[in-house]
């Protein structure tokens, strides 16, 4: 009877772990999905610093509407698995960071320079250091 309910808490947990709160990297859908929310880099980085988890709740996995003054711009030129983003910076030396669509990267960096202000509409992946956001296209 033990062994049985043993068994059964293993095969538990091993569902449960296959379920990852995670994102694409690359989500082609982003061109498609329709906004939730509209709002400068600053109020979603302080929305996330009061309360993580309230934030999730509001944006994790949508598509969002994020505009900025871009602090840090990188390409992704070794073609590993680094992509290539947009930064705004917020402390240092954390911030959001807008982890751009390979297929729209080389023309938002183009047009984006440290300096220039910029939308992006992204899928939001919530708290690691910085912001999070993935297949970021222009907005």
């Amino acid at each position: 009877m033990k062994v049985m309910t043993g068994v059964k808490v293993m095969i538990f947990s091993l569902l449960l772990s296959g379920c990852v709160n995670t994102l694409p990297d690359q989500d082609l859908r982003i061109r498609v999905t329709p906004s939730v929310a509209k709002i400068p880099a600053d109020f979603l980085w302080k929305e996330y610093q009061a309360d993580a988890r309230a934030a999730d709740r509001k944006y994790w996995g949508k598509a969002i509407e994020v505009s900025a003054t871009v602090t840090r711009a990188e390409a992704n030129d070794s073609g590993g698995p680094s992509r290539s983003y947009l930064f705004f910076g917020q402390t240092d030396p954390f911030g959001v960071r807008a982890n751009l669509l390979d297929d729209d990267a080389d023309e938002i960096l183009k047009s984006a320079p440290p300096g220039q202000r910029v939308r992006l509409k992204c899928f939001c992946a919530g708290l690691n250091g910085h912001v999070v956001l993935k297949s970021c296209v222009k907005g």
